[in-house]
């Protein structure tokens, strides 16, 4: 049975979807996108024995939208970790879009936290700087996030209309698709006060590179991830290239192991287009990885 419940980290109050009985796995969704999204892995992971529960992000709900306007990448390893240490102190970990992201440096940073990680639609994150020299396509399809470095212009693309803007993402990172509930869903949370803004602070703070948070950052990114790792990616991910792979996914990063799954007829979004596909890799990983 799913149930609504709260995270929380300081004076944060993160809602969040939560059911099952057994090892804890977290679930993080990623932009333009909502928590809610998850519903279908969350039922999956509870019939399979596990305790799933996927918390909104820093910034994509009112009551977590820190005063200080930090959505940066460490303070969203920081959220994590106290999530973790809440349901117990050792946790499976699973991450779409940014959620991969802030699962990379989350196990590289801390890797007797998490007993296994699955990475969905983000190749390695330590190497995507100088594959981009490499794959000179990913620097096109990466140009949203030129664009969202702007003041003002951002926020009123993704909010003209009917969040025609939000659309256009989807259509584009996940071609070939009808997202129907999965987009109102989105649209939803993202129309909440204050979430576009803070949505955009994530892209924002990831090239304000002379704050210590962002060094701190790239310390992590340096590391080892010791964590047993999955990487999923959709063959038509129209956001991140999959040609990245062949730069990215060195298995020496990984002294924990990783393996990778390519799948067909799945774009940027591949756990809502593929679930039955994807829940099976996902499932597979946790059984063979329990938390001792």
């Amino acid at each position: 049975m799913m149930k609504q419940v709260e995270l929380v980290n300081g004076d944060l109050r993160f809602p969040a979807l939560m059911a099952g009985n057994g090892e804890p796995v977290i679930l993080l969704h990623g932009f333009p996108d909502t928590y809610e999204n998850w519903a279908v892995q969350i039922n999956a992971l509870a019939d399979a024995g596990y305790t799933a529960i996927a918390p909104a992000l820093r910034g994509y709900s009112p009551g977590c939208q820190p005063g200080n306007g930090d959505c940066s990448l460490y303070a969203a390893v920081d959220d994590l970790m106290v999530f973790a240490a809440q349901l117990g102190g050792r946790v499976h970990l699973i991450g779409h879009d940014w959620g991969a992201v802030v699962g990379y440096l989350a196990c590289a940073q801390s890797p007797e936290t998490f007993c296994s990680f699955s990475a969905l639609a983000i190749p390695p994150v330590r190497r995507i700087p100088q594959a981009l020299l490499k794959v000179p396509e990913q620097v096109l399809l990466s140009g949203y996030m030129q664009f969202f470095q702007l003041p003002l212009a951002p926020e009123a693309w993704l909010q003209r209309g009917d969040l025609d803007g939000v659309t256009t993402l989807w259509q584009r990172w996940s071609p070939d698709w009808e997202p129907g509930l999965y987009l109102d869903n989105a649209k939803h949370t993202l129309a909440e006060p204050g979430v576009i803004p803070a949505a955009l602070s994530w892209y924002r703070s990831l090239f304000k590179v002379w704050k210590k948070e962002h060094r701190q950052v790239r310390g992590w990114l340096g590391l080892n991830i010791a964590t047993p790792t999955q990487i999923l990616i959709g063959e038509n991910d129209g956001c991140m290239s999959p040609k990245l792979l062949e730069h990215t996914l060195v298995e020496s990063d990984f002294s924990g192991g990783v393996e990778l799954q390519v799948l067909p007829n799945a774009g940027h979004f591949l756990h809502l287009e593929q679930p039955e596909a994807v829940n099976h890799h996902l499932i597979r990983l946790l059984n063979n990885t329990q938390c001792e």
